[in-house]
């Protein structure tokens, strides 16, 4: 029995670990191995010459070490001996490992030599081994204690030894800074000393751990340790929510690089080459050690800004076909350096952007560029190795990440650049800036030509260099819309900005680069204008645009669509588009009908200034519908409506998708229901104000723990004033996500409006039963199963909330219903089809 039953098998193994090679010889092995899952029973190991398996025994001595720590019984040791002439060779390498499952003890393989000699590869990899497992077992700083005195030592007279014999040749090595650090110790004392000076020149940057990271990032390295220093630094500065690990590429540096494993901790690992690879072999040694779905290469003379990894491995999860992203770079002074290349007709490159202002809306949205730095380039893991890395016909360095993106072009596969991933690139500071002399640049001029006889018949498509950048830097680009709105879209304040950003993704889809034009503000809000440009679209903003007239002034290239969206922009800018783009199809998204809307509101409140209001607002809509090529509207109800008062007029039903993000918490943990809308909007103060004050107040008659939570942006005074002991007014949030999560069923009680409710379609989405007015499921899609969460005064509303939550199998059902609805009328296909047949392209 083990003496320390309080202590989970698990948590013991998680702290000690599985099993541990104490000693291996010419004539012994011994350590030890359990299974926590059984923690009383014995485990096999088998011992390997290589590939040849010499032995197979069962760990069971008896080791009360074992067992004072916990690992059951304590019968889990092994030990044995055997004859020399077993291992007859001058050199074998050694494995233990679980016959279960083949998986090598924390000691294993070692390299077992018979004979001295040069400290060759196979002696070094059984250090490192030697000193691995010393780490392995260690617990406390004073663990390692022997272990570091032993490395001092040798350190030591290994120093002293190179010192003299450069001396006697009257050449001392060349160890730059490292050789002042070494000055300040006598050989005895040289771990000490040097850790000392160490630590007070570069303090100590530890980074967290990751057993499984998501991003391997590759920094190769040489010299120049105060720049690599800086740039993970700046990581540690910056930390990123993925997880990932740091490989660093030693191409054998003589600075301070040597001491690099004294500086760094956590998922930082320094990885020296034995020879001088070069750049390109480099990168690919990294890539062979690299644990990551994504690779991402970065020079060691840069410095990352928040966002910096994030941001594009999300640009791999929301954009299609991308197989490389690459950042936006700056110089040190904040100007730009580039966004993204040009490649001309003759190979030569450009860096687009090259001393501009960042900021300008033209270098600050995705778009897909003949190449991206590989100072800073990420690539899936399987892509890379499917294309056998940086090409070594590039070695040692320069067009290799170029070339690279040209091969991820011809196997399919987009190369974009990531505006919203901003790293500062010191450019120079590691090869030098001329292509002349005689320095590692000098390659850049060689491998050129190399580049040139591999690409020429692509490269007969392109401009010669020069020549009208602003549109090789798009070359791919083959339509253009302008997308105007009021302003920039929030999706997480009202339905509007959902349809906008769906059918926005929808046109990207199409093949369109889309242009965003702010129309009533021209700002730049954060963080919804940068989710535009991270997405491929190109906002535009003040000071660098004023209004909408001044970009169709300005704009050269040809637009093929202009998309208006909601009323304000619908009545007053058909005229301007028609005169500064008279081929453009001009499309008009109503949003919702205004003036049905207002017909329906002063219907119920019996305003008559409301209603003549309303006719107004009719003739200017319909004036506007006339105008344009073609209507969009939400509901089949609209399209009916339209078609009576304008016959002739071309309007289609487009949807907008919603995502479905189904709620993880069980319907028999959920009560309540909630109500969802922005304020800014009267029918959903109304709607809000009759579910508090009617209708909940007969669903309390026969259930009156019943929570009812009103959640929206702009919440009014009047609306706030609702909370109580069984109200939450909770107002805006984030993500309702977490709201559904609570709440049974969603309710849309809404008395008067027009278009399709956002709210009802959400709820859906997140496998939320809605129950609504005909107002509410109008131009929603219902199917038959789903169209009895319909009532149309506060009693039939009242008998749903009821009835749901005393049947959780109707919950369910209804549920399954909503979602299989989502995933057919409102996915992505579906508003592509119907925004397809809007703009007359055959489907």
């Amino acid at each position: 029995m083990s003496t320390s039953p309080t202590v989970a098998p698990h948590a013991v193994a998680a702290q000690h670990g599985l099993g541990i090679v104490d000693a291996i010889s010419f004539n012994h092995i011994s350590g030890w191995v359990w299974n926590p899952d059984c923690p009383d029973e014995p485990v096999q190991i088998e011992v390997l010459d290589g590939d040849t398996q010499l032995a197979v025994v069962q760990a069971e001595l008896y080791r009360p070490d074992l067992q004072k720590l916990g690992m059951g019984n304590g019968r889990h040791g092994f030990s044995f001996n055997f004859g020399p002439t077993i291992l007859p060779l001058a050199r074998h390498t050694l494995r233990v490992r679980r016959l279960s499952d083949g998986s090598d003890l924390s000691g294993s393989p070692r390299v077992l030599e018979r004979d001295g000699g040069a400290l060759d590869r196979s002696t070094r990899i059984y250090i490192e081994q030697l000193m691995q497992a010393e780490v392995a077992v260690a617990r406390t700083p004073e663990d390692l204690s022997f272990a570091l005195a032993l490395l001092a030592e040798q350190m030591g007279v290994v120093t002293s030894r190179q010192l003299e014999l450069g001396q006697s040749l009257g050449q001392g090595p060349d160890l730059g800074v490292l050789g002042e650090l070494l000055d300040q110790a006598a050989p005895a004392q040289w771990m000490g000393a040097t850790q000392l000076a160490m630590s007070q020149r570069y303090p100590a940057v530890l980074l967290p751990s990751f057993e499984k990271p998501k991003v391997s990032v590759i920094i190769p390295v040489y010299g120049k340790f105060q720049l690599t220093y800086d740039c993970i630094r700046s990581i540690q500065q910056h930390l990123p929510e993925d997880s990932f690990e740091v490989i660093v590429v030693d191409d054998c540096s003589k600075d301070e690089t040597l001491l690099a494993p004294l500086v760094f901790g956590g998922t930082v690992r320094v990885v020296r080459n034995e020879t001088n690879l070069g750049f390109v072999k480099g990168c690919n040694r990294g890539a062979e050690l690299a644990r990551g779905e994504y690779l991402f290469f970065l020079n060691n003379d840069t410095l990352v800004h928040p966002g910096w990894l994030d941001t594009l491995t999300r640009t791999f999860r929301d954009v299609p076909d991308v197989g490389i992203a690459g950042s936006k770079l700056l110089f040190g002074d904040g100007t730009l350096q580039e966004v993204g290349g040009i490649i001309w007709r003759m190979g030569d490159g450009w860096n687009w952007g090259r001393n501009a202002n960042p900021d300008e809306p033209r270098f600050s949205y995705l778009r897909d560029a003949d190449y991206v730095s590989g100072a800073a380039l990420m690539i899936p893991a399987a892509l890379f190795n499917e294309l056998g890395g940086f090409d070594l016909h590039f070695a040692p360095a320069y067009y290799e990440d170029t070339d690279l993106c040209f091969r991820v072009r011809q196997a399919g596969r987009r190369v974009v650049v990531q505006p919203a991933s901003i790293i500062v690139h010191l450019e120079g500071q590691t090869s030098g800036t001329s292509v002349t002399g005689s320095g590692m640049k000098r390659f850049q001029a060689v491998n050129h030509r190399k580049f040139y006889d591999r690409w020429k018949a692509v490269l007969a498509t392109h401009r010669f260099n020069g020549q009208q950048p602003e549109l090789e830097c798009e070359r791919t680009v083959k339509k253009r819309a302008a997308f105007i709105d009021d302003s920039v879209p929030t999706p997480d304040q009202d339905a509007g900005s959902n349809a906008a950003i769906q059918h926005i993704k929808s046109l990207l889809r199409l093949g369109y680069k889309v242009t965003f034009i702010p129309a009533d503000n021209l700002a730049r809000i954060a963080p919804y204008t940068e989710a535009l440009q991270s997405l491929g679209v190109e906002c535009l903003y003040h000071p660098h645009y004023w209004s909408v007239e001044e970009f169709f002034r300005k704009n050269t290239a040809p637009i093929d669509l202009v998309y208006l969206h909601r009323f304000n922009n619908g009545t007053k800018y058909t005229g301007l588009i028609r005169r500064h783009q008279p081929l453009a199809r001009v499309l008009y998204n109503v949003a919702d009908l205004h003036y049905l809307r207002m017909e329906r509101e002063s219907q119920i409140t019996c305003d008559s200034a409301l209603a003549f209001k309303a006719e107004a607002v009719k003739r200017q809509e319909l004036a506007a519908i006339a105008a344009v090529d073609a209507t969009i509207v939400h509901s089949a109800t609209e399209q009916e409506v339209l078609a009576e008062a304008l016959p002739g007029a071309p309007v289609y039903v487009v949807p907008w998708a919603y995502p479905l993000r189904p709620v993880q918490t069980p319907a028999a943990q959920r009560r309540g229901v909630v109500f969802v809308g922005g304020y800014r909007h009267t029918p959903n103060v109304d709607a809000a104000l009759w579910l508090v004050r009617e209708i909940m107040p007969l669903v309390w008659q026969t259930l009156p723990d019943v929570p009812c939570v009103l959640v929206g942006s702009n919440m009014p005074d009047e609306v706030k004033q609702l909370a109580g002991p069984r109200v939450q007014a909770v107002g805006y949030v984030p993500d309702v996500a977490e709201v559904y999560e609570s709440a049974l069923i969603s309710v849309a009680p809404l008395r008067y409006g027009a278009g399709v409710k956002g709210k009802v379609l959400e709820a859906f989405a997140a496998g939320v039963p809605c129950v609504m007015t005909p107002t509410a499921a109008e131009g929603v899609l219902l199917t038959p199963n789903l169209r009895g969460l319909v009532a149309e005064d506060a009693a039939g509303l009242a008998r749903l909330i009821v009835l749901l939550h005393s049947q959780p199998d109707r919950v369910a059902a209804a549920a399954k219903a909503g979602q299989a609805m989502m995933s057919t009328a409102y996915s992505n296909d579906a508003v592509d089809h119907a925004i397809q047949a809007a703009l007359a392209i055959p489907a």
